[in-house]
């Protein structure tokens, strides 16, 4: 048989694209760290783009102090040893009372208007442990408020008391 018809047929030759070199290499999908880049990139965005809504909303005036509402301005003082100095917070039944725990605005007819914190807890110059309140956006519109402090009993004041900063809640 004549080498073109061998190679006509294709039976017996060996093309050099057929050749194996071994084993071909496995190629990666995509460019290496770009689904994690990726998810950076979206997490950063959505940071930045409720940071920025959440500035534009209080430079508006739109949350705090709009029209018709006053901070509320007072504190909680609980009884302690005599001599005490520095940082304090409740302890035993008052062990609730700290940094951070839930003040409740009630307007006269008993609905919740407005919530706030304490502060932290120092010891004033007759050594009680002494928390500041400040509750801000609390609607104007009532004759007097109810001012709770975690679950401890509701302090009645009129409304000139929670505008003044006169507010003292005695616990324990």
């Amino acid at each position: 048989m004549p080498d073109e018809t061998l190679a006509e047929s294709g039976v017996g030759v060996v093309r050099p694209s057929a050749v194996s070199e071994g084993p071909e290499p496995r190629r990666k999908r995509g460019v290496p760290g770009y689904r994690g880049a990726l998810a950076v990139a979206a997490v950063l965005g959505l940071l930045v783009g409720s940071g920025a809504v959440a500035l534009a909303w209080g430079l508006s005036g739109a949350r705090d102090g709009g029209a018709g509402t006053f901070t509320l301005v007072g504190r909680v003082r609980i009884a302690a040893d005599p001599g005490a100095t520095g940082t304090c917070s409740g302890s035993g039944p008052l062990s609730d009372v700290d940094k951070g725990a839930l003040v409740t605005v009630y307007d006269s007819e008993g609905l919740v208007v407005a919530t706030g914190t304490l502060g932290s807890g120092a010891y004033d110059e007759a050594a009680a442990c002494t928390f500041p309140i400040i509750v801000r956006d609390v609607p104007d519109d009532s004759k007097s408020y109810a001012v709770r402090v975690g679950w401890h009993p509701r302090k009645d004041v009129t409304n000139e008391v929670a505008r003044t900063g006169e507010l003292v809640q005695l616990l324990g």
